[in-house]
């Protein structure tokens, strides 16, 4: 009942934006007026648009002075956009990473402050971006969309592999040694060998990172050493980058099983996540929870086709830190007193997209 009410106003909210959607949608290539998503906005949409988009559409992290704008917020904004079919607002975001992010070696600058772009990538970010553009050049049939990603694709082969595994970033000298579980993303080594930037061997290789990672006390590492091919685990167990990991295993696996049965525990047995558990004891290591947790976690179980009960118990912890009031100022926001971070809005509202697509809610 609450999304039907709320589709109500923001209908209203929303003529605005939708008319720009339908202009946008005029200028862009080969897109047809039926392929247009007019629906409402999302609550957090509505937020991003008119308190972390600046006039240009760049997405800011938080409320700074000096705000700064991440590859992160652009990879997860574009994935979010696909998922919604809204054409002309991924176009406009394309416009954005080829004017602003894409450097002159075709990898995608991690940040941008104070009008200055990082000479350092993230490697999950140029493969998120690289994914949704692989996605969207077959959705929307363009060509522009397929070229970008085989340029990042081969930009991530030249300057972003030691040893034969992509490793977290490059930072104009060399690859970084390490490879954060987490930065492992079969579905973008799966484009990396479509569009033969990378030989089968090559993919499975990268993909083994992830696969064969051992659980320690029913979690899985932090990272993996491309040179001495040791993992490492963490003392304090981060949730999010826990369930980031997770999200990239199959569906079905045995590891992804065991934190889907541990996560469904620990939330029926508390009615929250925290942000940080112990490695050892496996209890909370702080008192804080995070929209970002829920809303990964709301992923993952959907992935694996968890009981649509547990996960929507979940997603309601989620929407319990949004602001639902249409007349608060931050409405849709995912706040912290009157602070907000990108990521902690981006994230809930992709899960709740993914919600809305695959009808567990309405």
């Amino acid at each position: 009942m609450r999304h039907v009410l709320i589709a109500v106003i923001l209908f209203f909210l929303s003529i605005g934006l939708s008319a720009g959607c339908a202009e946008a949608g005029n200028k862009t290539q080969n897109q047809s007026a039926a392929e247009v998503n007019t629906s409402p906005l999302q609550p957090a949409e509505y937020f991003i648009y008119h308190n972390l988009m600046n006039d240009q559409g760049l997405i800011k992290t938080d409320f700074s002075d000096q705000p700064s704008y991440l590859s992160e917020s652009l990879g997860l904004w574009m994935e979010f956009l696909l998922s919604k079919n809204d054409a002309p607002h991924f176009q406009d975001q394309y416009r954005h990473l080829t004017d602003s992010f894409l450097m002159s070696n075709h990898l995608v600058t991690w940040k941008i402050q104070n009008g200055q772009a990082s000479g350092t990538n993230a490697l999950i970010d140029d493969m998120r971006i690289m994914l949704s553009l692989d996605q969207a050049a077959t959705k929307w049939s363009r060509s522009d969309y397929a070229q970008t990603a085989k340029d990042i694709g081969m930009a991530l082969k030249t300057y972003n592999m030691n040893n034969g595994l992509f490793t977290d970033f490059y930072d104009s000298q060399a690859a970084s040694k390490d490879v954060t579980l987490s930065y492992v993303m079969p579905d973008a080594l799966a484009v990396l060998k479509k569009n033969g930037i990378i030989d089968e061997e090559t993919e499975q290789r990268n993909a083994n990172v992830l696969y064969s990672a051992p659980l320690k006390n029913g979690f899985l590492p932090m990272t993996y050493s491309s040179e001495t091919k040791e993992y490492t685990y963490d003392s304090e167990i981060n949730l999010i980058d826990q369930l980031y990991t997770a999200w990239h295993l199959p569906e079905g696996d045995e590891k992804a099983s065991v934190l889907a049965d541990w996560i469904k525990q620990e939330f029926q047995k508390n009615g929250k996540l925290y942000g940080r558990y112990s490695g050892d004891t496996k209890e909370p290591a702080v008192q804080y929870e995070s929209p970002s947790v829920y809303a990964l976690a709301v992923l993952f179980l959907t992935k694996q086709h968890e009981s649509s009960s547990v996960i929507k118990a979940i997603y309601d912890r989620m929407n319990d830190y949004e602001i639902h009031d249409p007349v608060k100022s931050y409405y849709g926001g995912y706040m912290s007193g009157t602070q907000t971070h990108s990521f902690d809005n981006l994230l809930p509202l992709l899960a709740e997209r993914k919600l809305f697509n695959e009808n567990i809610i309405q």
